[in-house]
């Protein structure tokens, strides 16, 4: 088999800081060619073309895709721009990977499904988070049933004074919104995988910015000042969100980039079942045994990089022509889900109802013959 030939649309920090971990392992296998990196900045572009040997440098996706035949394209643009760039690989013939969100809203992630039928290519987002190694090991345990049925889960990412101060995590016009649409997203997906992805039927919740704009809000060192650097702030740095699902279950989810809180950091979920409970940052389950409680703790779990184990998954995906790992109508779930408490808080917090629908049994597509070089 041929390498596939790879294109990479958005050269920034997390093409650098994650994603080419990932292809530079797979080039070293001889699976894949890095082809063209392509970023409105030119000098990144050449930087990191310069860097990994890449021949071909772009400031406009569009004229990449007319100068070069590509096989795969990653992309790791502002959010705003995911769903145009990817488009615009369907359209070039080309499978394409992308950075979270998919795209900032559920009828901008349906577009994309369409134009993957249309395309017969593959689509992915990037939500690494489940191919972190304990998290699989969890996902392992919990699909033998150890739980029962779960009925509660809480699902949180929230930082203590952690605004990323750089790119536009900060503005909604590149963003698409704050810290629901970059750490809850994460949270929320791992969560639902977890659970099996149970079909939700609504959502109330409420995304504010409550400390961002106030006269005198100190970050934490590293992560950027906007205030001093005169950056506008306009996304939410705290949400909260309670989901019901078809099923009876429900779930709440918390994120925020400047909560004050004691502790720096926290990143979790709980899950709770009719017959045992996990957690997810400690790796510890709960059950019932003998009618005493028992606490396991994982131990001895593979951990490998887990960008670069879900962009090797992607490529295997495309390689073997099977589904891929993270279904894009899983994603359209969380984007509809976080779509729901920006609505819910429009509307002061109102219950919004979802219109979603079960997610299909992934079938495999057909193998299209690749454009001639």
């Amino acid at each position: 088999m041929k390498p596939l030939r790879i294109g990479l649309i958005g050269t920034g920090g997390i093409m650098r800081g994650a994603h080419m971990d990932g292809w530079t392992a797979l080039r070293d296998q001889g699976r894949v060619e890095l082809v063209a990196a392509c970023d409105i900045r030119r000098e990144a572009a050449e930087s990191l073309a310069e860097e990994q040997g890449i021949p071909n440098v772009f400031e406009d996706y569009r004229k990449m895709f007319r100068a070069v035949d590509l096989d795969v394209v990653d992309v790791a643009t502002p959010n705003m721009f995911h769903a145009p760039a990817a488009l615009a690989g369907f359209k070039a013939g080309c499978h394409v990977y992308c950075e979270k969100p998919l795209a900032p809203t559920p009828a901008d992630v349906r577009k994309l499904i369409l134009a993957r039928d249309k395309a017969g290519r593959k689509l992915m987002t990037g939500q690494h988070m489940r191919f972190d190694g304990k998290n699989q090991a969890l996902k392992r345990y919990i699909d033998t049933g150890m739980l029962g049925d779960v009925y509660y889960a809480r699902a949180s990412w929230l930082r203590r004074r952690g605004g990323p101060g750089w790119g536009g995590f900060l503005k909604k016009e590149l963003a698409g919104g704050g810290c629901l649409i970059d750490l809850g997203v994460h949270i929320l997906d791992l969560t639902l995988w977890m659970m099996g992805f149970p079909t939700p039927v609504s959502v109330c919740g409420t995304a504010p910015t409550k400390l961002a704009n106030l006269k005198h809000v100190a970050n934490q060192p590293g992560w950027g000042n906007w205030k001093r650097d005169g950056k506008e702030f306009n996304v939410e740095d705290f949400a909260v969100g309670l989901v019901r699902f078809e099923n009876g279950a429900v779930l709440v989810l918390e994120a925020s980039f400047l909560l004050n809180m004691v502790g720096p950091e926290l990143c979790t979920a709980m899950l709770c079942g009719t017959r045992g409970g996990m957690e997810i940052r400690s790796g510890k389950i709960m059950t019932q045994e003998h009618d005493i409680i028992r606490v396991s703790q994982l131990e001895g779990y593979n951990e490998p990089p887990s960008h670069g184990a879900a962009i090797t998954a992607f490529v295997e995906a495309v390689e073997k022509n099977d589904p891929v790992p993270v279904p894009p109508e899983e994603t359209l779930q969380v984007m509809a889900i976080l779509d729901g408490i920006y609505r819910s808080h429009a509307k002061g917090g109102a219950e919004v109802k979802l219109k979603t629908e079960p997610i299909p049994k992934a079938a495999k597509q057909k193998r299209r013959p690749r454009k001639k070089a």
